[in-house]
């Protein structure tokens, strides 16, 4: 998997801004080259975020041309697109301009305290997820003007029953050049209801059975992985949702990927909620990538 077409919308605001040095850490590392974009909005607000809403082809042009001035001098390729017919789905048109431009991986901001269901599902992201292959890059702030990135500690849970291949590329991709290293995290499915009335005795039994056939299959995992990438794996005795938010915080995870469904959103190997539970913290960062 290649990074090389960094997609960044930015509608004025310093919240939209603090995906970029993300972005550009990313592009540096790799080589790629940053798209700065911009949708016009009809009838849009004078406020955006509070600040003041771009409402203008001329403005919009010369705000992206001020950030990409000081990107080019520090060596980045920076390109900067506006979106001149004024839309009413902002969503809608910032997917097709990331498939018109060839973008393949999209850089975005959320605010640390917003509800995911709002922020995601039904929104660009979603539908690039649902619409294409371009992979997601979300950021959580709570201060704007404080946001930094740099990645240290990748956090990969593995959902066996899905694309394994996608998630460990998209890790190789990221932790070689950051010399990064990598965690791969595996958790027990939760059990289907009848195992519950099974004897105490026997459920321990299954689910020693289930912790060492994880472990097993991460070793395997990591034998294929090059012998150079700092390594780290971890087989957590509770739910996916709890060793994922739990991994986040003990590493701490400076970024964390997780594969989705084609077609039925985020994989069901861990709640969907993780991810609207992950969204509200401050300053984290998620790589969203739709399974092949």
């Amino acid at each position: 998997m290649t990074f090389s077409r960094i997609l960044v919308p930015l509608d004025g605001s310093r919240l939209a801004e603090a995906v970029l040095p993300a972005a550009c850490s990313i592009a540096e590392k790799l080589g790629a080259r940053l798209l700065l974009v911009h949708v016009l909005e009809r009838e849009a607000p004078v406020t955006v975020h509070g600040e003041p809403h771009l409402r203008g082809a001329d403005d919009a042009s010369a705000y992206l041309e001020e950030h990409a001035i000081p990107l080019r001098r520090r060596g980045l390729t920076v390109e900067v697109h506006v979106h001149e017919r004024p839309v009413t789905d902002v969503a809608a048109a910032r997917a097709a301009r990331t498939h018109e431009l060839a973008a393949d991986l999209i850089a975005m901001c959320a605010h640390g305290r917003s509800n995911l269901r709002t922020q995601l599902i039904g929104s660009i992201a979603e539908r690039i997820l649902r619409g294409g292959s371009v992979p997601i890059l979300l950021r959580t702030v709570r201060r704007p003007g404080g946001a930094s990135f740099e990645l240290r500690k990748l956090l990969v849970p593995i959902d066996f029953g899905h694309d394994v291949d996608t998630a460990l590329a998209a890790a190789r991709t990221l932790a070689t050049p950051y010399r990064a290293e990598l965690v791969l995290l595996a958790a027990p499915e939760p059990p289907p209801p009848p195992t519950a009335r099974l004897l105490p005795e026997t459920t321990a039994l299954t689910r020693q059975y289930e912790l060492d056939n994880l472990r097993h299959r991460l070793a395997e995992l990591a034998r294929q992985l090059p012998a150079d990438l700092d390594l780290q794996t971890i087989v957590a005795d509770a739910s996916p949702t709890d060793a994922i938010l739990d991994a986040t915080e003990s590493l701490p995870a400076d970024l964390i990927l997780l594969v989705t469904h084609a077609h039925a959103g985020l994989s069901n190997w861990y709640d969907p909620s993780i991810v609207q539970r992950l969204m509200r913290r401050p300053d984290l960062t998620l790589l969203l990538i739709r399974e092949s």
